[in-house]
């Protein structure tokens, strides 16, 4: 018996670390184009760049960033230290591989903790691998694997805690709670994830136990570091989450019935009904009341944001990858049961549901990635000829390309070219070394008539069909 047992937990940590490259392989293989940045990618590395120079300066510009989240920025700043600026995208897009790769293997740990089935905890990774969110956003430069890393490792590090009567592991999720929070901050949603789940399944006896209290006091410290900042350089400890409402609000507003409709376009029908049919499966008990209040809760907090974005829904893929197991096996079960067969024919079926499932989502991942992959190119290709042709200082661009052009000219300074009595002058006057012009909306329009009645600057190259404009000053030139 004790040789079975070794069996058993050599065979599971070769299936883990099978996962685990499996993903990574996957991330580091078909990164997105090099020329493909976007606008929040420009702002992480940015601002961790100058991290690594000052762990305070959370900033880009000049200009204090912390309505955005911590955690990613701080994470890149510690091997930007080390790397020079050509290597910068390069480590950013392998931080993000690696938390997909520990995500998938998490994926297939909290399953079989769950379900006590191992084929099952393999098929929830291979679910949450193949996922169009998790696949798009596992190589870009943002802060969603991370974050659905500890988002989920919070949930896993409660249940796990709350049932096994484990008070470091329950202190642990705290903890994790408290860096998912600082990872992206609708991970806030996390605090009502635990609050609902521990009262579904203890109702208010939670409130009278230490670990508790212990819980989230460690939670508020993991927080204070950040609160701190933001009452030293930001205006107030609460500060970065209201001015991150402000900002959020600021965007076009989507609706829930809208918002839904981009996720099962995104996501695919197969893997939308595996996803109901698992959560159909639950029962009135622990795993019931978790995974209710785990994917109830962390929707609900991005529902109730003013603007919303399917990517914004990859925290919740690994709760989608379980489910999707879940739902497979069932269908397997259903099949079974009212169609008599032999038990061979129950497990082809059951090959044949993941397999088209598992298919769909494949395509759709790749047209999600493909989408995704081919933004802010021709911006890319813009900058990448500007930097090979000049060393700018100062640096006027259209507002679209504002973090695109620290990235590409990370010592110069970069205004926005808005519509102001400083900018007008500035262009009049010729103090612009470089302008990259880009035509989106009408202002942009009004900043290039500025630019060309100056006579200050050279149209030196056009881009997109002239919708992008290289312009240099003859000062500059010479």
């Amino acid at each position: 018996m004790q040789v079975n047992k070794i069996k058993d937990i050599a065979g599971s940590r070769v299936i883990l670390a099978s996962i685990f490259l499996l993903a990574l392989c996957l991330g580091l293989l078909l990164k997105p184009p090099k020329l493909s940045i976007t606008y929040d990618e420009g702002l992480y590395i940015n601002v961790a760049r100058n991290l690594a120079k000052s762990p305070s300066n959370f900033t880009y510009q000049g200009v204090y960033m912390m309505y955005r989240p911590p955690l990613y920025p701080y994470t890149l700043s510690i091997f930007y230290r080390i790397f020079g600026y050509e290597y910068h995208l390069e480590i950013a897009r392998t931080v993000s591989a690696v938390f997909y790769a520990l995500t998938a293997a998490l994926v297939y740990i909290f399953t079989v903790e769950l379900f006590k089935d191992q084929k099952k905890g393999v098929v929830a990774s291979l679910f949450y691998i193949l996922n169009p969110l998790s696949f798009t956003m596992s190589n870009r430069a943002l802060v969603h694997s991370e974050f659905s890393f500890f988002y989920t490792l919070a949930v896993f590090l409660l249940y796990k805690g709350y049932r096994d009567g484990n008070a470091k592991m329950l202190y642990a999720s705290f903890v994790s709670a408290g860096l998912a929070i600082l990872t992206r901050y609708t991970g806030l949603s996390i605090i009502g994830v635990f609050i609902a789940y521990l009262y579904l399944v203890s109702h208010w006896d939670w409130l009278k136990k230490k670990e508790t209290y212990v819980g989230f006091a460690l939670l508020a410290l993991t927080l204070a570091p950040w609160l701190y900042l933001g009452h030293l350089y930001y205006g107030g400890a609460l500060r970065p989450f209201s001015i991150a409402t402000r900002v959020i609000t600021l965007d076009t507003p989507v609706s829930a019935f809208e918002y839904l409709s981009w996720v099962l376009e995104t996501l695919g029908i197969p893997l939308a009904i595996l996803i109901l049919l698992g959560f159909g499966s639950l029962e009135k008990d622990n795993v019931g009341w978790l995974v209710i209040s785990w994917g109830a809760v962390g929707l609900a907090g991005i529902l109730t944001v003013t603007h919303k974005e399917v990517r914004f829904l990859t925290f919740l893929m690994p709760l989608a990858g379980i489910l999707c197991a879940q739902g497979a096996f069932l269908a397997s079960e259903l099949f079974s049961k009212y169609v008599p067969s032999q038990n061979r024919f129950k497990k082809v079926f059951l090959v044949i549901v993941i397999g088209i499932t598992l298919a769909s989502s494949t395509y759709h991942s790749l047209q999600y990635k493909q989408a995704w992959d081919g933004q802010y190119l021709e911006e890319g290709r813009t900058f990448q000829y500007a930097s090979e042709n000049f060393s700018p200082r100062v640096i006027g661009v259209s507002p679209r390309l504002y973090m695109l052009a620290g990235y590409y000219f990370p010592e110069a300074k970069v205004y926005q070219l808005l519509p102001t009595d400083h900018i007008k002058t500035s262009i009049r006057e010729g103090k612009f070394d470089l302008i990259v012009w880009q035509y989106k909306t009408n202002i942009d329009k009004i900043m290039l008539e500025d630019i060309e009645e100056s006579g200050k600057y050279k149209l030196v190259k056009e881009f997109s069909n002239g919708r992008i404009k290289v312009f240099a000053a003859y000062g500059f030139l010479q």
